[in-house]
C-alpha cells in the first residue's frame, strides 16, 4: 500500500518480474492510506509510510523490523552512527526501537521502517509570471499574491497543505508562527480563516490531492502558480510546458518515505515483506524515482543503475549532457537545462519544516475541511 507517485506503474511492474511473489498493489493518495493503516493492520503487508510512523507505531499496526533480516541492515546503523546529517536527521530521530520500547535515535538491531526515499518540494510556477528582469526572489507568498487571483492552486492533503499554507501566510503577511510544523490552535485558525476567505473571493483556481491532479491544473490553463510534487514538474516538462519549482527564500518543506511491515504479516507473507523490502534498497526502485526528482537514503547503490548524465543532472545538479527521461520513458528534461536548487546536499539544505502531523491534528482536519468546503 503506498501513494501513487512512490508506486508508479514501473516499480510495480519490475518487482513482479524480480521477486518470486505474487504482489498486489494497492495505490492511496491523501489520507486514506493512514487511516487504513491504523485501523486495518490486517489489510496490507507492507506500507510505503509518509511521515507517519508516529501514529502507526503508536497505534500497533506495524512491527518491528530485523537489521539481521535487511542485506543492508549493517550500513543503516553505521549511518546513525556516524551522524545522518541534515537530510535523514528527522528520519532517524524515530528509526530505532529502544530499549523501553519506545522509538529514538540510539542505534539498535529493530527499526521501525526501513529508511528508502526523501526529497524536497516547494511550489511550481510559469516562467513567463516571471519577467525576466524581475530580481525578486521567489516566496511562498506567491500563492497568496493578488497578482493571479484566480490562478493559483494549493493541495487538498490535510498535512502538506496547513504547512504550506503556513509558509505563504508567514511570507504574505510578515507573522511569524513559533513552531511552522507544529501550529497551536490559534495558529491552525489564523491560516484557515485567510485560506477560506481567499476562496470565497475565488483567488483559488483549484485543489489537488495527487501530482496527476496536480499536473492537470496546469495543462488545462489557468493556474500559473500551485504547490507541486516533483513528479508533476517532471509530467509537465515532457509535455513542452516552461514550469520551474521554486527554491522559496523562507525555505522548503522536505519529506521521507519509508517501508513498514504491517502488525499482521507473519509466516511466508513476513518472508515476502522482508524480500520486498530488501528488493527495494538494492537500488533500482531508487533509480526510478530518481528520474523524477526523488533521492535515495543511500545514493551509491542508485549510482549504477543511472547512466552517468542522470546521476549528474538528478543528483549533482549539473546542466543535462543530453535528453533525459522520466520514470515512464518519456523525455522529461531537455540538454543544457539544470534542475532547480542545485545538487542533492544543497536542495536538502534549503529544508525549513519537514512533513509532519501536529499536536492539534484532530483540529486541523476539522478546520482544513472547512476551508475545502467553503
Amino acid at each position: 500500500m503506498g501513494r501513487s507517485e512512490i508506486l508508479p506503474p514501473p516499480i510495480q511492474a519490475q518487482a513482479r518480474q524480480d521477486l518470486d511473489v505474487d504482489i498486489d498493489f494497492e495505490l492511496i493518495d491523501g489520507i486514506e492510506g493512514l487511516q487504513r493503516a491504523v485501523t486495518r493492520p490486517d489489510s496490507f503487508d507492507v506500507y510505503h509510510q509518509w511521515h507517519t510512523i508516529d501514529l502507526i507505531w503508536t497505534a500497533r499496526a506495524v512491527q518491528a523490523i530485523d537489521l539481521d533480516r535487511i542485506t543492508h541492515g549493517a550500513e543503516i546503523k553505521a549511518m546513525a552512527s556516524v551522524g545522518s546529517g541534515r537530510a535523514l536527521a528527522t528520519v532517524f530521530d524515530k528509526l530505532f526501537l529502544q530499549k523501553d520500547g519506545k522509538l529514538g535515535h540510539t542505534p539498535s538491531n529493530r527499526i521501525s521502517m526501513l529508511p528508502s526515499i526523501h526529497g524536497v518540494d516547494a511550489f511550481g510556477y510559469l516562467r513567463s509570471i516571471r519577467e525576466p528582469q524581475d530580481q525578486q526572489s521567489e516566496s511562498w507568498g506567491w500563492l497568496l499574491d493578488s497578482r493571479w487571483h484566480g490562478r493559483s492552486a494549493i493541495t487538498a492533503h490535510p498535512v502538506l497543505g496547513i504547512i504550506e499554507a503556513a509558509l505563504a501566510v508567514e511570507a504574505a503577511e510578515g507573522v511569524v508562527f513559533e513552531d511552522i510544523g507544529n501550529l497551536s490552535i490559534e495558529e491552525i485558525d489564523h491560516v484557515a480563516d485567510l485560506l477560506i476567505r481567499k476562496k470565497k473571493i475565488g483567488h483559488f483556481r483549484g485543489t489537488w490531492i495527487n501530482y496527476e491532479d496536480a499536473a492537470r491544473l496546469m495543462q488545462r490553463g489557468g493556474v500559473v502558480v500551485q504547490s507541486m510534487l516533483w513528479p508533476a514538474l517532471t509530467r509537465l516538462k515532457g509535455q513542452g510546458l516552461p514550469v520551474c519549482i521554486a527554491t522559496p527564500r523562507e525555505g522548503s518543506r522536505g519529506w521521507h518515505a519509508d517501508l513498514c511491515i504491517s502488525a499482521a504479516a507473519d509466516g511466508d507473507v513476513l518472508e515476502a515483506a522482508y524480500a520486498y523490502l530488501n528488493w527495494w534498497h538494492g537500488g533500482w526502485p531508487s533509480a526510478c524515482l530518481a528520474r523524477q526528482g526523488y533521492y535515495a537514503t543511500f545514493p551509491d547503490r542508485v549510482r549504477r543503475h543511472l547512466a552517468p548524465e542522470e546521476w549528474a543532472y538528478w543528483y549533482e545538479g549539473r546542466p543535462a549532457e543530453k535528453p533525459l527521461c522520466d520514470p515512464f520513458g518519456q523525455v522529461c528534461i531537455a540538454p543544457g537545462e539544470t534542475r532547480e536548487g542545485g545538487a542533492h546536499m544543497e536542495r536538502m539544505s534549503t529544508v525549513r519544516v519537514w512533513n509532519t502531523f501536529m499536536d492539534e491534528h484532530t483540529y486541523l482536519v476539522r478546520r482544513w475541511k472547512e476551508f475545502l468546503d467553503a
